[in-house]
């Protein structure tokens, strides 16, 4: 049986890219498969990617979800109809970059929590204007006003995100805790002298990036886990 080629994932290179061309490989239940996309499929807490693939007779599909196949080599574009989509089309893609902005501004906020708070993670959730991480608690001196002060610190820092591909095999010297996301990659995203972890998720280039999120509340979830949820004030800033 021969292995699929998995889609080439312009999102791990390049999280800004809002745009692109595309081969088609297959017409799915599951969704259009593209050689090539922009498009984030949903995993470590962050939703699918939208947006639209303009056909070459000039239809435009609206994509409603994207997310893996069974097997996480190819990606999968939810349309409601593919119409007379073929394989070996060529498409235009366009993410809607609004909500996959709000995403990114929210992931890395998370992975700054990451850092500040000393427990393992547990679980986490992004949305497009508010997200919320889960601590592994049980005695928890946690207050919402220090947390938030030490968050706005970082994001006054303006300290450099980046990520880069590593032998996972070698392991790394990772921050203790997880972050999101974490065992479903080789690709690692560091915050400079804060946080470096395995994640395969997308990132705004610097913690500047993230004023106007802050923490919104601590609140016992159970005996053992503290969460912790962030609303972003700025969700209708889109970077240029």
């Amino acid at each position: 049986m021969n292995t699929p080629t998995p889609t080439r994932r312009r999102f791990e290179q390049d999280a800004y890219r809002r745009d692109g061309q595309a081969r088609v490989v297959a017409v799915t239940e599951r969704g259009i498969v593209l050689d090539e996309t922009g498009f984030y499929a949903e995993g470590g807490g962050q939703p699918g990617d939208t947006g639209t693939l303009q056909t070459a007779a000039g239809a435009t599909l609206r994509v409603t979800d994207t997310r893996y196949l069974p097997g996480r080599l190819r990606i999968g574009h939810q349309v409601a109809d593919p119409g007379n989509l073929q394989p070996g089309d060529t498409v235009a893609f366009v993410i809607d970059w609004a909500r996959r902005y709000r995403h990114m501004r929210m992931h890395t906020a998370l992975h700054v929590l990451c850092a500040l708070v000393d427990a393992p993670v547990t679980g986490c959730a992004i949305h497009a204007g508010r997200g919320r991480i889960d601590f592994d608690l049980p005695e928890s001196g946690l207050r919402r006003e220090d947390l938030d002060a030490a968050l706005q610190r970082v994001i006054g820092e303006d300290r450099p995100v980046h990520a880069r591909e590593e032998d996972g095999a070698r392991g790394g010297e990772y921050t203790r805790r997880a972050a999101p996301g974490e065992g479903d990659t080789l690709r690692v995203v560091t915050i400079d002298g804060l946080d470096r972890q395995p994640c395969g998720g997308t990132h705004v280039r610097a913690t500047g990036e993230l004023a106007g999120i802050r923490v919104a509340r601590i609140h016992k979830k159970s005996r053992r886990a503290r969460r912790v949820a962030l609303i972003d004030e700025a969700a209708t800033e889109v970077a240029e």
